[in-house]
């Protein structure tokens, strides 16, 4: 083999890391600011008490369809990677088909519980009789979103442009759904149907193409082949590294969703809006971050498996880049974060300023932190990640409590920083002590 054949193949896994992150930043990105569009638009048009009720309905159901994610699409590529490489189909038919059962299980009663926990949360968060319908109605998109596994699928054989372009069908059909809305003048319940289409929309779209994907790459059963006992047990270690993931996503959500809930009991709807609204412009940089845990978890797999020098190089080079494009965001923020909310969208939001500053640094640490839990969980480290992500959610729910009720919003932002800088400090040195 040549010199330069032998620097391609050396080069390869962060080129294609990089390549499948360009992919699906490009779709994010087009996301990104048909999202802060939406926001802004419905913030103007809803004011503040109205956009926080808005933004509590949304979480509401966002946060029950966390509370009831496996995570599947991280199984698929940890347990089906060694199965691809392999050319082992039937591994891979039974693999998906344990996944597709526990989406399906799992999406019923996220549905059920979401109606029944309607009428006693809704009063909680100060919505009248017909919103906590309105909610209950809008709660049915759930039915819909059974696609955790076809989104492992899909980034098995690396179909990231797919991703990509998924990303913009929610933005857009809230986007252009909203535009008409403002210029109609439409009332509260029109904006929620809007909401509700573009959700089911990209859920049925990522649906349509995990399971294309899966037809023609993998195929149905030959004959003679039945998978229809297929269990969990098959798989050395599948149950626990479900169970393992399923705890990560339900702490992910705590400053996510949990926090806005929380914001909304605790400070009410219009501050519960603004601390959504300084999320919405962090997400900047929380979206990249969750953009690279998705491409880089694929690769950091097959280099731990493989043995390769790339492993730690990859990881490493990848928390430094984001740390220092997130840092960059921060500055930006913090000179110019009050003059931008005001002339996007109101002075009345302009108090949401210093969270916002606050929530970016919080999202740095988080970019930062991205790279290093995939090669944690690449490692095999998967039960020490959640035991240090628990600790960081701990120190995040302690100090949002007793901050927010000391100093409002501000506290929120502090608690975000202060719980997000531990994460990527430990889990370096977790990687550090590995091979």
């Amino acid at each position: 083999m040549t010199e330069s054949g032998e620097n391609q193949i050396v080069q390869s896994p962060l080129r294609r890391v990089l390549g499948n992150f360009a992919l699906l930043a490009r779709g994010r990105g087009i996301a990104a600011v048909l999202s802060l569009g939406t926001t802004a638009l419905m913030a103007r048009a809803l004011g503040p008490t109205e956009f926080g009720m808005l933004v509590l309905m949304q979480t509401y159901v966002l946060l029950i369809r966390g509370l009831l994610n496996f995570k599947q699409f991280q199984a698929i590529i940890r347990y089906g990677v060694p199965a691809h490489d392999a050319g082992d189909t039937r591994t891979l038919r039974r693999l998906t088909l344990i996944c597709r059962r526990l989406d399906n299980r799992s999406i019923i009663v996220a549905t059920v519980l979401a109606l029944v926990m309607a009428p006693l949360v809704g009063p909680m968060m100060g919505m009248d009789h017909d919103r906590v319908i309105l909610l209950a109605l809008f709660s049915l998109v759930l039915l819909t979103a059974g696609n955790i596994t076809d989104i492992g699928v899909l980034r098995l054989y690396d179909q990231f442009d797919i991703l990509g372009r998924k990303e913009t069908i929610d933005p857009f059909f809230r986007f252009f759904g909203v535009v008409i809305a403002w210029w109609l003048a439409a009332p509260f319940a029109v904006y929620i149907a809007i909401l509700a289409v573009a959700y089911i929309a990209e859920n049925l779209y990522l649906s349509w193409c995990g399971r294309r994907e899966y037809r023609r790459r993998v195929g149905p059963a030959p004959a003679g082949e039945d998978n229809g006992d297929a269990r969990m047990d098959e798989f050395i270690g599948l149950r626990h590294f479900l169970g393992v993931t399923y705890w990560q996503s339900n702490i992910d959500l705590i400053p996510k969703h949990i926090s806005v809930i929380m914001a909304g009991y605790l400070l009410g709807a219009a501050d519960a809006g603004l601390l959504r609204l300084a999320r919405q412009f962090s997400s900047l940089l929380a979206k990249p971050a969750i953009l690279i845990r998705q491409v880089i978890f694929l690769d950091l797999t097959r280099s731990w498996n493989q043995g390769s020098t790339d492993f730690k190089r990859i990881a490493y080079w990848t928390a430094l880049i984001g740390g220092g494009v997130g840092l960059l965001f921060v500055v930006t923020g913090y000179f110019f974060g009050g003059a931008l909310l005001g002339s996007l969208i109101g002075e009345e939001f302009i108090p949401a300023a210093p969270v916002l500053t606050l929530l970016l640094l919080a999202a740095s640490f988080e970019l930062t932190a991205s790279s290093l839990r995939s090669a944690a969980y690449a490692m095999g480290h998967a039960s020490k990640v959640l035991r240090l992500s628990v600790l960081s959610a701990v120190i995040y729910l302690t100090l949002f409590t007793l901050l927010t009720i000391e100093l409002g919003l501000i506290g929120a932002g502090v608690a975000s920083c202060v719980a997000a800088i531990v994460p990527p400090f430990a889990m370096a040195i977790l990687i550090r002590r590995g091979r």
